[in-house]
């Protein structure tokens, strides 16, 4: 069942962010396929490889750790929320103090609109009401542009991992309660939760 707009949702959202389900696996798959040609579109090797993308979303979807902003039946931004990827965290990361961000993705239609740093914001509060005190993530190393963007998001960066057999490593932090003093009651609002 999607939220509807209008209903209350976190700070700077119009809908509430549910868990996305078996049947939003084409529409996320869609959302990721646009976002790599857009990517090819401007020069960028980012996100090249589709096969994996789909295991991904799928093993997202399956976890419950992918979250969706569906706006009248129209999924219009996604992100997981998971476990860190070892490929590029380790034990002296305290692993345990975070949550880790990965395909979060807007509609192209919506980019610019201030939905995704909404959903950014979100994830932080749901970091918080995990009672966990950093969100991470790892962005393709080469992507200056997605660096400046995390910056500029109150993200900092770590450290850049070189993994031969993967193009991401970028690593990024943020306190989740130093920007936007995100409402973590809200973080607690979905389907289905009180």
């Amino acid at each position: 069942m999607a939220a509807t707009r209008g209903e209350t949702g976190p700070p700077g959202l119009d809908t509430i962010p549910r868990r996305a389900g078996p049947d939003d696996v084409p529409t996320l798959i869609e959302l990721r396929v646009a976002a790599a040609e857009w990517l090819r579109s401007i020069g960028s090797d980012q996100w090249h490889d589709t096969a994996r993308a789909i295991a991904d979303i799928e093993a997202g979807v399956a976890s419950g750790t992918t979250w969706v902003v569906d706006r009248g039946g129209r999924i219009d931004a996604t992100l997981t929320l998971g476990g860190p990827d070892l490929d590029f965290w380790n034990e002296e990361d305290d692993l345990a103090d975070a949550l880790y961000l990965y395909k979060f993705m807007v509609r192209a239609a919506e980019r610019g609109g201030g939905l995704g740093d909404a959903f950014l914001e979100w994830a932080c509060a749901r970091t918080a009401a995990q009672g966990r005190h950093r969100l991470r993530l790892d962005c393709w190393r080469t992507n200056h542009a997605l660096h400046r963007y995390y910056r500029e998001r109150g993200f900092r960066h770590l450290r850049t991992v070189r993994c031969p057999w993967r193009g991401s490593g970028a690593l990024f932090q943020r306190p989740v309660l130093s920007k936007g003093e995100a409402d973590v009651r809200s973080a607690r609002t979905f389907e289905g939760e009180a």
